[in-house]
């Protein structure tokens, strides 16, 4: 009986440390896709819950799944993690690093195993905002002894059994305690309650800018900003890491710098994310490099103005055995060349300490125990700029013959040779190269430590000489000015002539030193005058043909033949002769409301400064505290001057001998068909077109349209004939009318008067006379 139970005891043990063990027997992942590595690592992670055998509630689920999944639009980029970092550990006596291998400082922070999605086991806050798809678990205990599971659903509302239903959508989850315990309090008494969350929502985020892995993300709502930057893989490197933008429904939430987190462990701006937040990383901002005896050698971006002190303290300050008193800077200077700098940045020193930083510069820290000495550079327009090793019988001569100049536009005249002293002074030695090649020792000096040759260029040391040529050429302008230029020369670099250019008659305007000017002309015909040559500052002029215009064209439209564009036929072809070329008037025209535009009638009235004429002879108004006002009484309209007004029934009749116009390029003809009536409108009773009556007046027109109404101001009225005429006053309305006509009745301008203000006023001045006069009159 023993042996049976220790045997059944033994086989219990078996069976259970096979059920223990089960969730920990390996398996085989490499046939499993990334749906199910991610399900599988859920399931292993989820821990053991245990069922309370109380009364439960649970509200249905809106969703169809029990997790929240991570999903992300799909990534177009493969990204591995082969390849190994470069080696920032070198020995104490090894060269710098190349600036080419540092690294942005802080990329390394994201260079760890990619991760799938955010751990679910964040701790929850109070200030959690709750939404729909939350899961809370509210558990009471006291006299009654109940557990509710409720979701929040897509109104964001939740139901309680007995309480009914609650608003939480936007509330926090401290919030939200105060609340369901208050709706509880009166339904149950001597009770305490607990609030904590269960499966949380999904929220939809984007990435976006300098990302490894850009696109939008579904994560849990618990995830944070750092959270989401791990999960993209953080900024390339181009991107930033001191200027990530956090942006919700368009507005800037904050700006993300990631160096306090990592020099400060700051991670204050690590915010919780919201539904459709998006996290953009623009390109990096001036970065500078720093190597050498420093303890973190990098790429470093810079924020606002910064100096090369507080770049050391950025990377940590200097090892033990670095040489502060010369620390070298490189920079790109203005005019597109490396320029070297010594700072030094010991504590005893404000000569270059804190020089600002600028975009791309380099600093090098070098030891105590192999600075560099016994060392010379060279700059500028030579094939190998850089650094040379110099001896005690170094020279200029010897560092160009090894620096090589360039065979092309250099300033043999002079190079600048920069010295300093052991006292930091600076000085600057005049070299001329022609003479120190030749061996002169005047110029052909011993070098010392620290030497600097800068080679110029022509350009750099003398003034740009160019010609001009204006006029009738394709491409007038500005021109470098060559040795043996001649004007047949500048005119080919214009472009040559156009087709308006006068090969007879060209000028040249020359200054001389003493700036007086000398005219020459030139004739392109005579081969002697096309070989005059330039000087520096010489200016030429081709002229244009006289009279000459590419397109003379008019315009006819309207009820002739042929309508269309033509191009005159001589500079004297008058309105008659066109109108005979158009095929002459249909039946259907109307000679007298004839239309001529001439465009440059208002364009001559404008260059004469007629609105600004008008402009000044308008009244000037002063109001009651003084401020001068001037009344616009006409506006200057130029199109409104362009219509030229004819007699074209005599123009007709006489065959164009009587009342013709001579046309000009740009003039628009226009012959409008026979009208339908004659034209009332303005304050009448009933504006409008009315059938023409030969013989009838004005007045005939006037009171078929319904006579003039209250407001009608009956001396103004006007009269415009089809030619444009324009008649106006008394006796207007007694006028007869054509056919084309039109009648305008303008209304009255009222003038506003306040009486009692008028009244008051001069009550006073009365009284102020009256008091004077009494004052007198006691004296």
């Amino acid at each position: 009986m023993m042996k049976k139970r220790l045997l059944l005891l033994g086989l219990i043990i078996v069976l259970v440390c096979l059920n223990w063990f089960k969730r920990g027997q390996a398996q085989e992942l490499s046939g499993l896709s990334e749906d199910d590595k991610i399900a599988l690592l859920h399931r292993m992670a989820r821990p053991e819950t245990k069922t309370i055998e109380t009364s439960t509630y649970s509200t249905p689920s809106i969703y169809a799944s029990e997790t929240a999944t991570l999903t992300r639009l799909p990534d177009t980029t493969s990204h591995t993690s082969g390849g190994s970092s470069p080696d920032l550990e070198r020995s104490r006596t090894a060269d710098p690093i190349p600036f080419e291998e540092l690294r942005p400082f802080g990329i390394e922070l994201f260079a760890g195993p990619r991760e799938a999605r955010p751990p679910d086991d964040i701790a929850t806050a109070d200030d959690y905002i709750l939404g729909p798809g939350d899961n809370l678990i509210v558990s009471v205990w006291g006299q009654v002894d109940k557990e509710y599971t409720l979701t929040v659903d897509r109104e964001g509302r939740i139901f309680v059994p007995q309480a009914g239903e609650m608003v939480v959508w936007g509330r926090s989850l401290a919030e939200f305690r105060d609340q369901i315990q208050r709706e509880l309090a009166g339904i149950f008494t001597n009770f305490d309650l607990s609030v904590s969350l269960g499966k949380i929502r999904s929220i939809r985020i984007y990435l976006t800018g300098e990302v490894r892995r850009p696109g939008a993300y579904t994560v849990s709502s618990l995830t944070s900003l750092f959270n989401a930057l791990f999960l993209a893989g953080g900024p390339t490197e181009n991107g930033s890491m001191r200027n990530m933008r956090l942006m919700r429904n368009g507005s800037l939430v904050a700006e993300v710098d990631l160096y306090r987190f990592l020099l400060e462990g700051d991670n204050s701006s690590d915010l919780r994310l919201e539904s459709g937040d998006a996290i953009f990383v623009p390109v990096a901002g001036p970065r500078v490099a720093i190597r050498g005896k420093i303890r973190r050698p990098a790429v470093y971006e810079l924020k606002g103005e910064q100096t090369a002190l507080q770049l050391l303290e950025l990377a940590g300050q200097a090892t033990a055995d670095a040489y502060l008193n010369r620390v070298m800077l490189e920079r790109v200077s203005g005019s597109d060349e490396w320029e070297v700098l010594d700072l030094n940045l010991t504590n005893d020193s404000g000569s270059r300490a804190d020089i600002s930083l600028a975009d791309g510069d380099r600093l090098t820290l070098f030891s105590v125990f192999d600075m560099k000495r016994n060392m010379v550079a060279t700059f500028g327009l030579v094939k190998h700029p850089g650094y040379y090793e110099r001896d005690d019988s170094t020279r200029v001569a010897d560092l160009i013959a090894r620096a090589q100049l360039q065979p092309y536009d250099v300033y043999m005249d002079r190079a600048n040779l920069f010295r300093r002293h052991s006292d930091w002074r600076r000085e600057v030695i005049a070299i001329d190269l022609n003479r120190a090649l030749g061996g002169s020792e005047a110029d052909n000096i011993l070098l010392q430590d620290g030497d600097s040759l800068h080679v110029y260029a022509i350009q750099d040391v003398t003034w740009h000489r160019y010609v001009h040529i204006d006029g009738r050429v394709k491409n007038p302008g500005q021109y470098v000015h060559y040795d043996g230029m001649t004007v047949e020369d500048l005119v080919f670099l214009a472009g040559s002539f156009d087709r308006g250019a006068s090969l007879l008659r060209a000028e040249i305007a020359r200054f001389d030193s003493l700036g007086e000017v000398t005219l020459q002309s030139v004739d392109f015909n005579d081969e002697e005058a096309r070989r005059i040559s330039l000087q520096e500052d010489d200016r030429v002029y081709v002229r244009q043909l006289p009279r000459w215009q590419l397109h003379r064209t008019v315009k006819i439209e309207g009820e002739v033949l042929y309508p269309g564009e033509y191009v005159l036929a001589g500079r004297d072809e008058t309105l008659y002769q066109l109108i005979q070329r158009a095929g002459g008037m249909t039946e259907t025209a109307f000679p007298k409301g004839m239309v001529v535009e001439r465009a440059s009638i208002g364009e001559t009235l404008a260059r004469n400064r007629v609105p600004s004429l008008l402009e000044k002879s308008s009244p000037v108004v002063e109001d009651s505290l003084g401020n001068m006002t001037r009344q616009v009484l006409f506006e200057f309209e130029p199109n409104s001057m362009n219509r030229i007004v004819l007699d074209v029934d005599r123009m007709l009749e006489s065959h164009g001998q009587h009342g013709d116009i001579v046309i000009q390029p740009g003039d628009r003809v226009f012959v409008p068909a026979v009208p339908s009536g004659i034209s009332v409108l303005g304050a009448v009773g009933s504006s409008g077109t009315i059938n023409f009556k030969k013989g009838e007046r004005a007045k005939y027109y006037l009171k078929r349209a319904g006579n003039f109404t209250s407001e009608a101001d009956k001396g103004g009225v006007r009269l415009i004939k089809a030619n444009g005429e324009v008649y106006a006053g008394s006796g207007t309305t007694n006028r007869h009318v054509g056919l084309g006509d039109i009648i305008v009745v303008p209304t009255k301008i009222r003038k506003e008067r306040d009486f009692m203000k008028t009244f008051t006023t001069t009550l006073s001045a009365v009284t102020g006379v009256l008091t004077t006069i009494l004052i007198i009159d006691r004296l």
